[in-house]
């Protein structure tokens, strides 16, 4: 490690000094408009660089996901992103990229990387129209191709298995994801107040609260957020938790009746 260190010093010491010569490729280019487009003047101009962007590189599935990010026609977007995808995975299965030994590691390979946020993406977005299944195929797809989930795709499937009471699928998903967080909880919460559970809801619930206090504060009122806390950042057992949990996880959280006054009728903290 610390031979590869040293050589990795010496690179960018050389690179610094213009010792080296690096010539952009198609690629290179691509991301740089993409990082322009970040800080263009208005969503015009960001479009713009992000269609130049994949112009130079058609390899840029970055480029057509800025795109789609900022399509407000929800069709348009739609078949945007899928025709997207559908060749990205024809292009990244040319490349050998699906063979075995890659299967489960994408997000840590950089060219398969893209490909993983734009599932998440469309699993997102099949969500947001209540196409419940067609998400939960989509996110067993990162899983299967991304088994460390960088992208808290396993979040979305297990408000998902709440939805349809998968309980078997939830336990299984929680208990290889283990984690005391409210993206974790709430789903095991959501799911026995589905399943009329009302012993294992009330346990959940008691476990949620022990976790992040700020959450029975949310159902009291408006919740402040900490200033510390970096825009669309949260941290766990903080109020940036609490509020990041119930503007993303709309899908599961809108399945809920009399959510509020079960919450309140059990609430620990009176």
């Amino acid at each position: 490690m610390e031979e590869l260190n040293g050589k990795l010093m010496e690179f960018i010491t050389k690179y610094n000094n213009g010792e080296i010569e690096y010539e952009n490729t198609p690629m290179d280019d691509a991301l740089e408009l993409l990082e322009k487009a970040e800080y263009a003047r208005n969503k015009s101009e960001a479009i713009r660089l992000a269609k130049k962007a994949y112009e130079i590189c058609p390899d840029c599935l970055d480029a057509i996901l800025f795109q789609v990010r900022l399509e407000p026609n929800p069709r348009k977007r739609n078949e945007l992103l899928n025709e997207g995808l559908k060749k990205e995975e024809k292009r990244l299965k040319e490349k050998n990229y699906f063979d075995k030994e890659n299967i489960g590691h994408f997000y840590g390979i950089f060219e398969t990387r893209p490909y993983i946020r734009g599932l998440y993406l469309k699993a997102s977005y099949l969500l947001e129209v209540g196409e419940i299944e067609s998400a939960e195929n989509v996110c067993k797809e990162i899983l299967k191709l991304n088994e460390n989930d960088n992208t808290g795709s396993r979040y979305l499937l297990m408000g998902i298995y709440a939805i349809l009471t998968k309980e078997q699928d939830l336990l299984k998903l929680s208990k290889k994801y283990s984690e005391n967080a409210l993206e974790v909880l709430f789903p095991l919460f959501a799911l026995y107040y589905n399943l009329d559970n009302t012993k294992k809801a009330k346990e959940y619930l008691k476990k949620i609260n022990e976790s992040n206090s700020h959450f029975i504060k949310y159902f009291k009122g408006p919740l402040k957020p900490n200033k510390d806390v970096i825009q669309g950042c949260y941290v766990k057992g903080e109020v940036s938790e609490v509020i990041m949990y119930f503007s993303q996880y709309r899908f599961l959280i809108d399945t809920l009746p009399n959510l509020k006054e079960f919450v309140l009728e059990n609430d620990n903290q009176k």
